[in-house]
Protein backbone atom coordinates (compact mmCIF):
# COMPACT_ATOMS: atom_id res chain seq x y z
CA UNK A 1 0.00 0.00 0.00
CA UNK A 2 0.85 3.43 -0.56
CA UNK A 3 1.01 6.06 1.54
CA UNK A 4 -1.65 7.85 -0.62
CA UNK A 5 -4.13 5.14 -0.07
CA UNK A 6 -3.18 4.92 4.41
CA UNK A 7 -3.58 8.90 4.41
CA UNK A 8 -7.25 8.91 2.21
CA UNK A 9 -8.41 5.87 4.53
CA UNK A 10 -7.61 7.45 7.46
CA UNK A 11 -9.76 10.76 6.08
CA UNK A 12 -12.48 8.49 5.45
CA UNK A 13 -11.90 6.96 9.03
CA UNK A 14 -12.20 9.71 10.66
CA UNK A 15 -15.34 10.97 8.25
CA UNK A 16 -17.15 7.84 9.29
CA UNK A 17 -16.53 8.36 13.07
CA UNK A 18 -17.43 12.00 12.97
CA UNK A 19 -20.85 11.23 11.15
CA UNK A 20 -21.35 8.34 13.22
CA UNK A 21 -20.69 10.88 16.53
CA UNK A 22 -23.08 12.94 15.04
CA UNK A 23 -25.65 10.98 13.98
CA UNK A 24 -25.20 9.09 18.18
CA UNK A 25 -25.79 12.92 19.11
CA UNK A 26 -28.72 13.36 16.66
CA UNK A 27 -30.63 10.20 18.04
CA UNK A 28 -30.26 10.53 22.08
CA UNK A 29 -31.06 14.62 21.31
CA UNK A 30 -34.23 13.49 19.47
CA UNK A 31 -36.71 13.07 22.37
CA UNK A 32 -35.08 16.35 24.06
CA UNK A 33 -35.87 18.49 20.61
CA UNK A 34 -39.51 16.94 20.98
CA UNK A 35 -40.10 18.27 24.25
CA UNK A 36 -38.36 21.81 23.35
CA UNK A 37 -42.05 23.48 22.75
CA UNK A 38 -42.81 22.60 26.13
CA UNK A 39 -39.79 24.21 27.81
CA UNK A 40 -39.04 26.72 25.36
CA UNK A 41 -42.54 28.14 25.65
CA UNK A 42 -43.12 31.93 27.62
CA UNK A 43 -45.96 30.48 29.28
CA UNK A 44 -45.49 27.82 32.36
CA UNK A 45 -48.30 26.02 33.30
CA UNK A 46 -48.22 28.27 36.21
CA UNK A 47 -48.24 31.15 34.52
CA UNK A 48 -51.39 30.38 32.37
CA UNK A 49 -53.27 28.73 35.75
CA UNK A 50 -52.90 32.32 37.76
CA UNK A 51 -53.30 34.51 34.78
CA UNK A 52 -55.81 32.76 32.77
CA UNK A 53 -54.25 32.40 29.51
CA UNK A 54 -55.21 29.60 27.66
CA UNK A 55 -51.87 27.10 26.06
CA UNK A 56 -52.35 26.06 22.87
CA UNK A 57 -52.95 21.93 22.66
CA UNK A 58 -54.64 21.91 26.34
CA UNK A 59 -58.22 21.13 26.82
CA UNK A 60 -60.25 24.15 28.89
CA UNK A 61 -60.64 23.50 32.88
CA UNK A 62 -63.77 22.44 33.99
CA UNK A 63 -66.28 24.83 35.64
CA UNK A 64 -66.03 25.32 39.17
CA UNK A 65 -67.55 23.46 41.61
CA UNK A 66 -69.28 26.31 43.44
CA UNK A 67 -72.96 25.85 44.09
CA UNK A 68 -73.35 29.58 43.56
CA UNK A 69 -72.89 28.93 39.55
CA UNK A 70 -74.26 25.66 39.21
CA UNK A 71 -77.04 26.55 37.57
CA UNK A 72 -76.85 29.63 36.07
CA UNK A 73 -80.28 29.04 33.75
CA UNK A 74 -82.91 29.27 36.62
CA UNK A 75 -84.33 32.08 38.70
CA UNK A 76 -83.08 34.03 41.15
CA UNK A 77 -84.55 33.55 44.01
CA UNK A 78 -85.92 30.19 43.75
CA UNK A 79 -84.20 26.66 44.81
CA UNK A 80 -82.63 24.10 42.62
CA UNK A 81 -85.56 21.82 42.92
CA UNK A 82 -87.97 23.89 42.29
CA UNK A 83 -86.13 25.36 39.18
CA UNK A 84 -85.59 21.31 37.91
CA UNK A 85 -89.43 21.09 38.07
CA UNK A 86 -90.10 24.22 36.53
CA UNK A 87 -87.32 23.67 33.37
CA UNK A 88 -89.09 19.79 33.31
CA UNK A 89 -92.57 21.36 33.14
CA UNK A 90 -91.76 23.44 30.68
CA UNK A 91 -89.83 20.78 28.27
CA UNK A 92 -92.91 18.42 28.78
CA UNK A 93 -95.16 21.29 27.08
CA UNK A 94 -93.38 21.75 24.34
CA UNK A 95 -93.40 17.96 24.01
CA UNK A 96 -96.96 18.06 24.06
CA UNK A 97 -97.04 21.24 21.87
CA UNK A 98 -94.34 18.83 18.92
CA UNK A 99 -96.27 15.84 19.22
CA UNK A 100 -99.94 17.85 18.55
CA UNK A 101 -98.03 19.55 15.64
CA UNK A 102 -96.61 16.18 14.61
CA UNK A 103 -100.39 14.83 14.57
CA UNK A 104 -101.81 17.60 12.50
CA UNK A 105 -98.90 17.44 10.05
CA UNK A 106 -99.42 13.71 9.18
CA UNK A 107 -103.32 13.90 8.51
CA UNK A 108 -103.01 16.70 6.45
CA UNK A 109 -100.56 14.74 4.52
CA UNK A 110 -102.80 11.65 5.10
CA UNK A 111 -105.77 13.75 3.56
CA UNK A 112 -103.51 15.49 0.68
CA UNK A 113 -102.37 11.72 -0.39
CA UNK A 114 -106.01 10.55 -0.25
CA UNK A 115 -107.06 13.62 -2.12
CA UNK A 116 -104.51 13.20 -5.12
CA UNK A 117 -104.95 11.01 -8.09
CA UNK A 118 -102.93 7.78 -7.48
CA UNK A 119 -99.66 8.00 -9.07
CA UNK A 120 -96.09 6.53 -8.41
CA UNK A 121 -94.78 10.06 -7.87
CA UNK A 122 -95.14 12.29 -4.96
CA UNK A 123 -95.70 15.86 -5.73
CA UNK A 124 -93.04 18.28 -4.12
CA UNK A 125 -95.14 19.95 -1.48
CA UNK A 126 -96.21 16.11 -0.42
CA UNK A 127 -92.18 15.76 -0.40
CA UNK A 128 -91.30 18.70 1.91
CA UNK A 129 -94.52 18.07 3.83
CA UNK A 130 -92.45 14.82 4.90
CA UNK A 131 -89.00 16.12 5.52
CA UNK A 132 -91.13 18.66 7.72
CA UNK A 133 -92.63 15.72 9.33
CA UNK A 134 -89.72 13.96 9.68
CA UNK A 135 -87.69 17.10 10.87
CA UNK A 136 -90.23 17.32 13.85
CA UNK A 137 -90.03 13.82 14.38
CA UNK A 138 -86.27 13.38 15.10
CA UNK A 139 -87.00 16.81 17.33
CA UNK A 140 -89.52 14.99 19.52
CA UNK A 141 -87.08 12.20 19.48
CA UNK A 142 -84.29 14.35 20.68
CA UNK A 143 -86.12 16.11 23.67
CA UNK A 144 -87.75 12.50 24.93
CA UNK A 145 -84.39 11.23 25.25
CA UNK A 146 -83.43 14.52 27.41
CA UNK A 147 -81.53 15.98 25.14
Amino acid sequence: MTTQDLKSRSTRREILGRWKLLALAIVSLAPLSAAMPYFASPLSAFQAAHTGEKRPGLPAPPPSADPDNQDQNAPKGIDPQTAKRVMAAKNEKEFREGVEKLYEMATELKDELAQAPKMNVLSVRMYKKTEEIEKLAKQLKSKAKGG
